[in-house]
Parts: structure tokens; C-alpha cells; sequence
């Protein structure tokens, strides 16, 4: 069998064409925006490491969520600063833990 000297990409001829068959599309409705927890009153803290993103308190956590839904992002993942912790991560299931107070005020 001959491999053919030309070969006709139909599909790829235009953007609009390219852009159906497109494998990978990223659009902020599939983007999940992380949110930091941590206690206290109206607070926000830079974390460190990760410069632009900030720990906030629960009372402003409506307020970033409000933000990433006006750019189209539509899901949050809390990561919670508990007061205490201890070896066995019970502030993960206690009732009144800083993402449990996170997700009613979210809510």
C-alpha cells in the first residue's frame, strides 16, 4: 500500500470545524475554585505560598463565592484551618467545624 502524497484534512479546514472536534475544552463552568477557611471575625490572610489566593473567614465567604459565579465558575472546594487539631482530624466531623459553619453560610 502506498502512503498518499496529499492528504485531504477536512476537518480541519476552518476554526469552527476545529473548534466541534476539539479533544480538550476548559471553560469556567468546569473550573472549581478553591476556597480557604479559617476562624475569626472578618478576617483575610495571603497564604504564603500560593500568592493571590487568600484564607478568609466564614462571614466573607459568600462574598468570593458571589464573585466566581459572576465569572462563571460554579463550583467551590472548601479546605478548612481548624482551631485545634489533633491526630485523629476531628474537627473534619465535628458539628460545629469551620467547613461545616462554611458550607451553612454558603448555603
Amino acid at each position: 500500500m502506498v502512503f498518499p502524497e496529499y492528504r485531504p484534512r477536512r476537518m480541519r479546514q476552518t476554526e469552527t470545524l476545529r473548534a466541534m472536534i476539539r479533544e480538550t475544552r476548559l471553560v469556567p463552568e468546569q473550573m472549581i475554585y478553591p476556597l480557604f477557611v479559617m476562624p475569626g471575625k472578618n478576617r483575610r490572610e495571603e497564604v504564603p505560598s500560593m500568592p493571590g489566593v487568600h484564607r478568609l473567614s466564614v462571614e466573607m465567604l459568600a462574598a468570593e463565592a458571589r464573585d466566581c459565579l459572576e465569572a462563571g465558575i460554579r463550583s467551590v472546594i472548601l479546605f478548612g484551618l481548624p482551631e485545634k487539631k489533633d491526630a485523629m482530624g476531628s474537627g473534619a466531623y465535628a458539628r460545629d467545624g469551620i467547613v461545616q459553619r462554611a458550607i451553612q453560610e454558603l448555603k
